[in-house]
């Protein structure tokens, strides 16, 4: 090193001495310019940081510092074996406070299929909307519009039909309307799946002009965004296939793909596209406004607890409906509806009041499904044998999950709930039938 030499060759000299490929360097410069996309000015520091980016000499720099810290192992994200770490897309997307996107979605299920679109608008401070149309697949036409808004501020979740011009509107009580976050097949939903799943790089390509990376998981584990209906493509799953894009300068998503297939043949397949970040939002996006004429068929009602309490009440509606245990807890609701002919028309001459009575026994199946989700996004664990242990089955395990102390928490056949020792345990799942 000569005293003529200046930072920049310096620096250009410690690059090749480090030897980072030009993958690495490439991704570490697109994300230092593509900086000022991170949000509005935030006054004179702001704009210093903007000045000293506008500067060569200072890019490469930073990016030099951001190098040697990966070699060094300060990491600043986590690599995949790519330039782009969906924990770092994540971190990316939080920092957004507000976005909206595109979705189409098709459901097949006992020989009929539904198509419909949907556009997300979805903000930080004031929650999601979700104004989605039901689509003829015979003529393309539009046949049912509906407005959902879930309100973390309010607690509580409402949906209008405006064909029908009926609303229902949801309280949740000691639950959080983060329960039903994936509903809109947010995209940081199926990121945090991907994470909890094996996925891999399907390399770059370009999508609608913009250079982007694709993930994808087969793992049988994913979820995604599908929320409620996720439950009825809960087991017996013959295809997962989940997939999305990330934009290599900004990585924010430009375009997701989910599809599961059962061995039963229901399927359900979405794509999410035409993201739009740093939207502004506007307040009154989220206020309801239901018009004066529009019914509630149901009434108001309210979630109670997701707790062990409630989740018992909800296998018990069940049991007394049926006379057995649902197959599987994630579909408990889907279940009841087959076997009773459940129907919400059933209830349109009662009162107000019988209304939101009846609903608030039927809703404690939901209470028990969520209870479920709980236990199995808290890694308690859990595990459950609705399909060969029924009501009168008092000794044996209907749903068990691991406590913080080594020790289980298990709900009988009967439905009454004890704690027991991990040897316990081991020896009551023996005795279950195979």
């Amino acid at each position: 090193m000569t005293s003529e030499e200046t930072i920049e060759e310096r620096l250009e000299k410690l690059a090749q001495a480090i030897g980072p490929d030009e993958t690495l360097v490439e991704n570490v410069m697109n994300r230092i310019n593509a900086s000022s996309i991170a949000g509005p000015s935030n006054g004179p520091a702001q704009n210093i940081w903007r000045t000293i980016m506008k500067n060569p000499i200072t890019k490469l720099a930073a990016a030099a510092a951001i190098i040697i810290a990966c070699f060094t192992g300060l990491h600043f994200w986590k690599s995949t074996g790519s330039g782009i770490a969906l924990a770092d897309v994540l971190t990316r997307i939080e920092q957004v406070t507000g976005y909206m996107y595109q979705m189409s979605s098709t459901i097949t299920r006992q020989g009929t299929t539904t198509n419909s679109t949907s556009t997300v608008l979805i903000s930080q401070d004031h929650g999601v909307r979700t104004i989605k149309q039901g689509i003829d697949p015979n003529n393309g036409e539009i046949q049912d519009v509906s407005t959902l808004y879930i309100l973390p501020r309010r607690n509580s979740l409402i949906r209008i039909d405006h064909g029908k011009k009926t609303y229902t509107r949801i309280k949740f009580k000691d639950a959080t309307t983060e329960n039903h976050e994936e509903e809109d097949n947010d995209p940081r939903t199926i990121i945090k799946q991907f994470l909890s799943c094996d996925h891999n790089s399907l390399g770059q390509s370009v999508i609608d002009g913009v250079t982007v990376e694709g993930f994808q998981t087969t793992d049988p584990a994913y979820k995604g965004g599908f929320s409620e209906q996720s439950a009825l493509f809960a087991a017996r799953r013959e295809k997962v296939d989940g997939k999305i894009w990330v934009d290599v300068n900004t990585f924010l998503p430009v375009r997701s793909e989910e599809e599961i297939v059962t061995k039963g043949g229901k399927s359900i397949y979405k794509v999410s596209y035409d993201f739009r970040w740093n939207v502004v939002v506007n307040p009154d996006d989220f206020e309801p406004n239901i018009p004066a004429d529009y019914r509630s068929p149901v009434g108001d009602f309210i979630i109670p607890a997701l707790d062990e309490e409630n989740a018992i009440k909800g296998l018990r509606q069940f049991a007394d409906a049926v006379g057995k245990y649902p197959a599987s807890c994630m579909a408990i609701a889907e279940e009841h509806k087959r076997h009773t002919g459940f129907d919400l028309n059933s209830y349109k001459d009662l009162s107000d009041e019988e209304k939101t009575r009846k609903m608030s026994e039927l809703i404690s199946l939901v209470v028990s499904r969520y209870f479920y989700k709980y236990l199995v996004e808290e890694n308690k664990d859990p595990v459950y044998y609705g399909e060969t242990v029924g009501p009168d089955d008092t000794d044996k395990v209907l749903l068990r999950w691991k406590l913080d102390d080594g020790q289980y928490r298990v709900i009988f056949g009967d439905l009454h709930a004890n704690t027991v020792t991990a040897d316990v345990m081991k020896e009551l799942e023996t005795a279950l039938p195979k």
